[in-house]
């Protein structure tokens, strides 16, 4: 997601309503008409990666601890094994505890990170890569 969410369902439709169902879907969280949070898994573009998807997944402030991120992302699962993804992955803050335990909670696993990626309030926070299969790994010379 970008920096700043879209702030309604409307702005929402306009920027993503094109976009291939089966290569990404876009996932929000609305609460009195206002867009609190959302999520954005988008499978691999290329025949070698197609059968993983990306998640980004934002909330805004005042409504993160309510269970919206975990519903988010359960609906973001649903979708990648509709569409025959077998392995997702996202990219999370090291600082970002509560994210980092519901993932772990939801069977996601750390498989590496990029040292001081990113400077927040003025402080390198490295970002650490989290990935969970759910389908079936491609075995040697498997095509995904």
């Amino acid at each position: 997601m970008s920096e700043r969410p879209p702030r309604s369902v409307e702005e929402v439709r306009a920027q993503f309503g094109g976009a291939d169902p089966r290569g990404q879907l876009w996932l929000v969280a609305e609460v009195g008409g206002r867009v609190v949070g959302g999520a954005n898994p988008a499978r691999g573009r290329w025949r070698k990666n197609a059968h993983t998807a990306e998640f980004g997944i934002a909330i805004t402030r005042e409504f993160r601890g309510l269970g919206i991120g975990e519903a988010l992302l359960t609906a973001g699962l649903d979708w990648a094994r509709s569409v025959d993804v077998r392995k997702v992955w996202l990219g999370v803050f090291a600082t970002n505890d509560r994210a980092i335990r519901l993932y772990r909670r939801l069977g996601f696993e750390e498989e590496g990170r990029l040292r001081d990626q990113v400077v927040l309030d003025g402080r390198p926070v490295d970002e650490v890569f989290l990935a969970r299969w759910i389908g079936p790994r491609p075995g040697p010379g498997a095509t995904p």
